[in-house]
């Protein structure tokens, strides 16, 4: 009987897990232009601010990078949810050209770019608004 008793719960137990997953989405858009205003890591860890003009200007499917106002190199990407060196699942900037994916956090109007990379940089942007 005690064991009859054990196994209905072990049963019980099993039975009450649950195998499916629930996909992460993210409601706010990192669609738009952003300004760079702090860049921390690389092999000193230092914060440092941008002593020109940086600005990225996100579309679906790709990154626009601008010095100074001066287009400097665009990016194809795919959004993608993955491993992070950071820890945990992120979802990711995949660029098809094979630089390094970053990971993002929005907070409000702040975009936190993390290259996905060891002695890499943290690139914290400002979204500018349209005026």
């Amino acid at each position: 009987m005690k064991k009859l008793v054990l196994f209905a719960a072990l049963l019980f137990g099993f039975l009450s897990c649950s195998s499916t997953t629930e996909a992460v989405t993210n409601t706010q858009s990192i669609e738009g232009t952003w300004k760079l205003v702090a860049m921390s890591g690389g092999i000193t860890g230092r914060t440092t601010t941008p002593t020109t003009n940086k600005e990225i200007q996100i579309s679906k499917s790709e990154v626009k990078i601008y010095e100074n106002g001066t287009l400097i190199a665009t990016e194809n990407y795919t959004i993608e949810t993955k491993k992070s060196i950071f820890g945990g699942d992120k979802q990711m900037l995949v660029y098809t050209s094979g630089s390094p994916s970053q990971s993002y956090v929005l907070e409000g109007n702040k975009l936190l770019l993390n290259d996905e990379c060891y002695d890499c940089y943290q690139k914290e942007y400002i979204k500018k608004i349209k005026s």
